[in-house]
């Protein structure tokens, strides 16, 4: 069934001939960790970012925060002491249309009305804001009311008629509205999103309330109804373990974005924020995760954020990110960080080989056709029968059995670069090496990774 706010927008789009905007630069200075100017480069792509405790990336997390309307009255008070009179964060588009908030900013000028729309609902998620889905804010273990959350959530979802959801003055009219878009709108959605990490339980339904507090004050419920294989369960956050709680998390707030970002114009600047969210999954459900942003979430521009070293070399290959590393530079009196451009081990090869150190251009090698074989293997087959870790020769084997075609005979070269090449240059070996093998050996991983899908090779 069509929804008429969607019916409502769609016209606008389509006779302005407008599209949708991205971000395709930031530049930050003077604000929060950020001492001098640093410019990061996504291109109009989504950004993953890796980056230790303390090294700017609750900076950049603020300052998209920012871009979305949030805490601009702020900016002057967040300012970096060190980092002289001047904060400003500006954000060029896909467009060449570019934006500056600075101790001023007010709002956005109706040349960035497109800016305007994700006040629906910002879209940034981190583990904390997961955490109200199965804690306990009001120090009880008995339930869980999450009539808090849902209510900021959906505080500027739109009415047919006009206005938004807290306009409303009439409490058993918000609560009837409430109940039927958790309950008949969102809950199928919610549901499949569930699926990807776990269909052992899902969501049977949304409680609706009204208690009253020990003044006699009414106190709104809405409560999370679990079924697991089909059994109610009774406190689900203390029956739920973590996995399965983040999963229910991240499952109700990505259909609610997907709702809520359904109901602004198509212009929009579709962005969706994640900082750190994957702590308590494991990586066979972190990669779940990168499913959902791939089926669901194809027109947002991701932002991912991560301080897990080994999730950022996984993520990387699987979706078409530009990819940044923060790390801690201390050699100055004041810490300042230190921001590099990520490349493909695939690159950093070529440069070892242009500088005809081919120790290292065959390490990186050895470690990028390592790094595609795991991102092309299930994970079950990246270990062997005692379910300890395959070395390359067992991946390549592995790999060979699942592919066809040009990418097999490719894997086969290889194999035997592998013994020639790879393992000699990554060993105390005295045999001779010869660039052009090390060449072809580089040529042939590019066109594996293109083979494969991953969009890592490079040209």
């Amino acid at each position: 069934m069509s929804d008429p706010r969607l019916d409502a927008l769609r016209p606008v789009a389509e006779v302005a001939g407008l599209r949708q905007r991205r971000i395709a630069s930031i530049a930050i200075q003077g604000y929060r960790f950020f001492q001098q100017r640093i410019e990061l480069k996504p291109e109009a792509k989504n950004l993953l970012v890796y980056g230790e405790n303390g090294t700017g990336k609750s900076t950049l997390f603020r300052a998209l925060a920012l871009l979305a309307g949030r805490g601009l009255g702020r900016i002057a008070q967040e300012r970096n002491i060190f980092g002289g009179p001047d904060t400003e964060i500006e954000f060029g588009f896909s467009d060449g249309t570019s934006f500056v908030l600075d101790a001023d900013s007010e709002g956005f000028p109706d040349a960035f009305a497109f800016l305007r729309p994700p006040s629906v609902f910002v879209p940034l998620l981190d583990y904390k804001r997961l955490l109200r889905v199965h804690f306990s804010a009001e120090g009880t273990d008995d339930h869980i009311n999450i009539y808090a959350m849902v209510r900021e959530l959906f505080k500027d979802y739109p009415q047919i008629g006009g206005g938004k959801l807290s306009d409303i003055r009439s409490f058993p009219d918000y609560f009837r509205i409430l109940d039927k878009l958790l309950n008949e709108e969102l809950l199928g959605s919610i549901n499949e999103l569930i699926g990807y990490f776990d269909r052992e339980f899902t969501i049977a339904a949304f409680e609706f309330s009204t208690e009253l507090d020990v003044a006699g004050v009414p106190n709104p419920q809405v409560r999370i109804n679990i079924e697991y294989h089909g059994t109610a369960i009774d406190r689900y956050h203390q029956f739920l373990n973590e996995a399965r709680l983040s999963a229910l998390a991240i499952a109700m707030y990505f259909a609610s974005i997907l709702r809520l970002m359904g109901t602004v114009s198509e212009e929009s600047c579709k962005i969706l924020v994640l900082d750190d969210l994957l702590i308590s999954l494991d990586m066979s459900n972190r990669l779940h995760l990168l499913d959902i942003l791939r089926d669901r979430f194809p027109d947002f521009q991701i932002f991912f954020f991560t301080h897990d070293r080994e999730l950022f070399e996984i993520y990387r290959g699987k979706l078409e990110w530009v990819d940044y590393e923060f790390y801690l530079d201390d050699t100055g009196p004041v810490p300042a960080a230190l921001i590099k451009r990520g490349k493909t081990e695939l690159e950093r090869a070529k440069a070892f080989f242009a500088s005809k150190d081919y120790d290292a251009c065959a390490l990186l090698l050895r470690k990028g056709l390592e790094r595609l074989l795991k991102v092309f293997l299930p994970l079950v087959e990246q270990h062997n029968k005692n379910y300890e870790e395959l070395d390359l020769a067992g991946l390549i084997g592995k790999a060979k059995a699942r592919a066809t075609g040009d990418a097999r005979t490719i894997l086969e070269r290889l194999d035997t670069d592998r013994t020639h090449i790879l393992n000699p240059l990554c060993h105390m070996d005295n045999r001779s090496i010869y660039s052009p093998e090390l060449k072809s050996a580089m040529d042939e991983l590019g066109r594996l990774l293109i083979l494969l899908g991953t969009g890592q090779a490079n040209s």
